[in-house]
């Protein structure tokens, strides 16, 4: 006899392919003529972004653009001396996934991980940037999933809790800012900008139907040159706040979200105030944003079954489910000392400091999930010494957080996020620095496996019918369950635990438990 299930409809995304690689972006670059020679290079920095990402058979197909900014010593300059040199190198890279389909859901980000150069001679150098490559090709898949069974009081049933996460909805969104920075009051008139950074945080986001409401600031860093006879390097800082609607088709109110912003692309332009000084600047934006909404769904999966009086034929089949252990957040506070290395000059003051975080490595295990990871600091400052008045270094800060994460194991996944709020320093004498960061860090842990589904349960009647009930004297083996033995014996867990005055299912080997069985075991 057919036993009528009840199911859930659940929307899940199993993982196809998940992969992680690095390529190299190389371009020369020649001095323009208005520019003075190279004597030095003292610093490549820039950003990445992904303009065109494509799933093609068994292949993923990504595009974008690296801009980089080079700042250096010119050569014959006097005290103080500084130029920058700009770049914009295009890429692709293709990554190859065996087994996916066009019409499958594209989850792929690039981030640089460092900058490099060689001077070629004066009026050409060399610059490379190492990218970092993610990607997360899943497949939307629909289970029915039995949860209890229509009148079959004589069955016993055990059920496993899933907690499905599904990312149903993602959307990417451009987002155009226009702001006038004025520099702050007792900073000098802008000569010449050397270098503008933009960095865009998520701050808040509320989902509604079809639409989210983000809101994010982005901070802006600005190094110049001064416009007196000094031609000072300055650097000045603006905060942006901004709130944009975005809309994404597919997003509902109940759904937990998430975005990420990433700089596209920047103009800018000098522009003069009412008393004709140039300290303003005039500034656009084109801001990336990546949202993303996820439905958790919580159901009770029967897992196993068994007749009291009757014998069951159970068909299942295994699907590979992502469930979400928790979603965690942290702001961390990071502190360390840096020292000028010896071969450079002493410090007298700094320029400009700007800081990336990057995650090294997740451990999971013991319900705890610990990151790892780095603030990669570079600092520009004018030293003391006339004969090497600028100098630059790179210093590397090291930070560890632990969330409790009940179930965590070994093999736990973790999706993390990482990013720099703020960055101050303090000087402590001639070649030390103290400097302090403000991290925002978020991390998903998935349960990630195959899961057991029951398809259809039959109940058949035995040929001989069942003993009598009898009283047995059961000594718990290693490995067994309250479960296992009420299987064994058909009878029930609640059976067992009220003739033994159990308070919970915890049972130890070794331990006597009386049984009241319908048929003595096998």
């Amino acid at each position: 006899m057919s036993i009528n299930l009840i199911k859930e409809e659940v929307r899940t995304m199993e993982a196809v392919c998940e992969k992680y690689s690095q390529t190299m972006v190389e371009c020369d670059v020649i001095v323009p003529d208005v520019k003075p020679d190279i004597k030095k290079v003292l610093e490549v920095s820039g950003t990445v972004s992904v303009t065109q990402k494509l799933i093609q058979q068994d292949k993923v197909f990504l595009q974008g653009v690296v801009r980089m900014t080079v700042l250096y010593v010119p050569d014959g300059e006097s005290r103080a001396g500084i130029k920058s040199l700009f770049a914009t190198q295009e890429f692709t890279h293709t990554t190859d996934c065996h087994g996916i389909t066009p019409e499958m859901q594209l989850l792929a980000q690039a981030e640089a991980e460092s900058f490099d150069s060689t001077l070629i001679n004066s009026r050409k150098v060399n610059l490379r940037a190492i990218l970092g490559i993610g990607i997360k090709v899943s497949k939307p898949t629909m289970l029915e999933i039995a949860t209890d069974l229509e009148e079959a009081s004589q069955i016993a049933l055990k059920k496993e809790p899933l907690r499905t996460l599904c990312a149903t909805a993602n959307a990417e969104c451009q987002i155009i800012l226009r702001e006038q920075l004025e520099m702050p009051s007792g900073k000098p008139t802008i000569g010449e900008i050397l270098k503008i950074s933009a960095t865009p945080v998520a701050v808040e986001l509320c989902m509604m139907d079809n639409k989210a409401v983000a809101k994010g600031q982005v901070r802006v860093c600005t190094l110049y040159l001064s416009e007196d006879e000094n031609h000072s390097v300055e650097f000045a800082e603006h905060m942006l706040p901004f709130t944009e609607i975005l809309d994404a088709e597919g997003v509902r109110e109940d759904m937990e979200g998430e975005v990420e912003y990433h700089l596209q692309d920047m103009y800018y332009e000098l522009r003069e105030n009412n008393d004709g000084e140039a300290r303003l600047l005039g500034l656009e934006l084109v801001l990336g944003a990546l949202l993303r909404g996820s439905e958790i769904r919580e159901v009770s999966a029967i897992n196993d079954a068994y007749s009291l009086d009757g014998e069951l034929e159970m068909v299942c089949k295994n699907h590979r489910i992502e469930q979400l252990l928790a979603h965690n957040t942290a702001e961390l506070t990071v502190k360390d000392q840096a020292q000028i290395p010896p071969m450079l000059p002493a410090l007298s003051q700094i320029c400009d400091m700007h800081s990336v975080a990057k995650i090294d490595r997740i451990t999971a295990g013991q319900g705890q999930v610990t990151v790892y990871g780095t603030v990669q600091t570079w600092i520009l400052y004018l030293s003391k010494d006339e004969n090497a008045p600028i100098a630059s270094f790179k210093h590397i800060s090291e930070f560890s957080h632990t969330f409790d994460v009940k179930d965590a194991v070994e093999d736990t996944a973790c999706d993390a996020r990482i990013f720099v709020e703020h960055t101050s320093y303090t000087l402590s004498g001639e070649n030390g620095i103290e400097l302090r960061f403000i991290l925002g860090l978020s991390v998903k842990s998935l349960k990630t496996g195959t899961v057991c589904l029951i398809e259809s349960i039959t109940e058949t009647t035995p040929e001989t019918p069942h003993q009598h009930p009898c009283m047995v004297l059961y000594f718990v083996q290693k490995g067994d369950t309250l479960w296992s033995i009420a299987k064994r014996y058909r009878t029930t867990v609640d059976a067992i635990k009220a003739l033994n005055r159990l308070e919970s299912d915890l049972i130890y080997p070794g331990q006597q438990i009386k049984i009241i069985a319908q048929q003595h075991a096998a």
